[in-house]
């Protein structure tokens, strides 16, 4: 088959309806480049134009028995698949994205309903620990964890030395964190 007879648009037409590969192949030829280029214009990245390109070609091949095309419009239709094709990306991508910030908004109001009964469970895990604490053990802790205060402070306040304090903080901390993980 002479390639320059594609050439003749009506020609080309009618020999990809009936599925003739060379006349594929020559559309793709004639077409591929100039219509990346025109993707890449609307979509401004040269990977999706390429997809887009790729997806073209492929939807005229799986509907090439019922290509319609008027004399002299077999571009303006292959460059109107492509756009639809982009345009149908599009949708599909803002739907997906729709769909997983609907599903993370409900994955997080789930996890705060469940977090703020559990939280609260915790917490008075954690007050009950803090109570079993010894006296001194317990005050050092409160002063610092609770009003803030600095060792310097405490040690002020208690009279006791500043590596009382520590030995008291270290005391307390290693108690509750071994109490409570196996709570949490």
């Amino acid at each position: 088959m002479d390639q320059n007879s594609f050439d003749n648009e009506p020609y080309l037409v009618e020999q990809l309806k009936i599925g003739q590969k060379e006349a594929y192949a020559h559309l793709f030829k004639l077409y591929h480049k100039e219509l990346c280029n025109y993707m890449t214009a609307i979509s401004g990245n040269p990977k999706v134009s390429e997809d887009i390109a790729q997806q073209t070609f492929i939807k005229i091949w799986d509907n090439r028995s019922k290509l319609q095309i008027g004399k002299n419009k077999l571009k303006r239709y292959v460059f109107k698949v492509a756009y639809n094709v982009f345009i149908d990306s599009r949708r599909k991508k803002n739907k997906e994205s729709q769909l997983l910030e609907s599903l993370k908004q409900q994955a997080y109001l789930e996890m705060t309903e469940v977090d703020s009964s559990l939280f609260e469970e915790r917490l008075k895990m954690v007050e009950r620990e803090i109570d079993n604490l010894p006296e001194q053990c317990k005050k050092v802790f409160i002063m610092s964890k609770r009003e803030g205060l600095k060792y310097r402070e405490i040690s002020e306040q208690l009279h006791i030395s500043i590596k009382t304090v520590e030995v008291h903080m270290a005391r307390a901390m290693k108690r509750l964190k071994t109490q409570l993980t196996s709570f949490l």
